[in-house]
Formats: C-alpha cells, sequence, structure tokens
C-alpha cells in the first residue's frame, strides 16, 4: 500500500539541532520525535479535527447522486459573486481527492490569497458538516464558479 505523501516543513537551524540534540538523548528518530511533539503542542479541537476526517478513498467512477444533504450543501454554497480561477479549483479538488478534507483545508491555508482562501474554507467546511462524501465535494468544489454566479441547477 502506498504512503501518504505530506508537505515538508522548515523549520530554524536552532530549532533543528535542538530537535536533533533531543532525538538523541531520548533514543528516537528525528521523524518519531517531532512527530510526538507536534501532536502534544497542538490543541484538542485541532486533534478531533484531525480524527473526525475521513482517510482519502482511492476513486473509482463517479457515480455523484445528489440527495437532499447535498442540495442544504449547495444552498448553504450560495451565490456571493467571487470568480476563483479554474486552475485553483483543479488543485484544491485534486487535494480533496487525494488527501481529504483535512488535506484540502491544508493546501487552500498555504496556496491561496485571503478572500479565496476563505470562500473556499468556508465551502469546505459546508461540505464536511453536511457529511457530503469526498467525490461530491470535489463535484462541486469543481463547479464552485456556477454554483455562486448562480448558474447552478
Amino acid at each position: 500500500m502506498p504512503s501518504i505523501k505530506y508537505t515538508r516543513i522548515e523549520i530554524t537551524p536552532n530549532a533543528y539541532r535542538s530537535l536533533e540534540a533531543e532525538a538523541i538523548l531520548q533514543g528516537k528518530t528525528l521523524k518519531k520525535l517531532a512527530s510526538e511533539l507536534i501532536l502534544k503542542g497542538v490543541s484538542k479541537k485541532a486533534l478531533d479535527f484531525v480524527k473526525e476526517s475521513p482517510e482519502p478513498s482511492i476513486l473509482s467512477e463517479p457515480d455523484i447522486k445528489f440527495n437532499e444533504k447535498t442540495a442544504e450543501a449547495i444552498e448553504k454554497i450560495g451565490a456571493i459573486g467571487i470568480h476563483i480561477s479554474d486552475a485553483t479549483l483543479e488543485s484544491v479538488k485534486d487535494s480533496l481527492l487525494d488527501d481529504g478534507y483535512q488535506g484540502a483545508m491544508l493546501y487552500v491555508a498555504q496556496n491561496t490569497a485571503s478572500m479565496e482562501r476563505d470562500e473556499l474554507h468556508r465551502v469546505l467546511a459546508i461540505c464536511r458538516s453536511n457529511k457530503l462524501s469526498i467525490k461530491i465535494a470535489a463535484y462541486l468544489i469543481e463547479n464552485l464558479n456556477e454554483i455562486e454566479s448562480s448558474k447552478w441547477k
């Protein structure tokens, strides 16, 4: 089973040397120690968010079926008049399909400007709170400009 690739992060040289020294003292790898320290340092809310997020799945042919939850989500998304580039929507959709809701939210946080970031986070949060499948959420993200311009039916 292939492993999930995560975004690399940079830390300051002083933090790296300290982490390396602590790993030696504890007899752990840098990866294991860094993971433990990060998990100890994040909020309960962040931990709960990660636990609630479904694991990304391998997708087959799209069999998108809209139901009441989907209609409710589309209504909540509504039309606000912001246009997001097709390239950005495609990248967010790909991130959602590959890494689930949390991966898409992280992608948005790292790669979009403030207005787009706020709007995409809002849309992803609506999809997640309505418990939409990753496939349906990806479809909605891909078609977000049509939803927001009230062309969606």
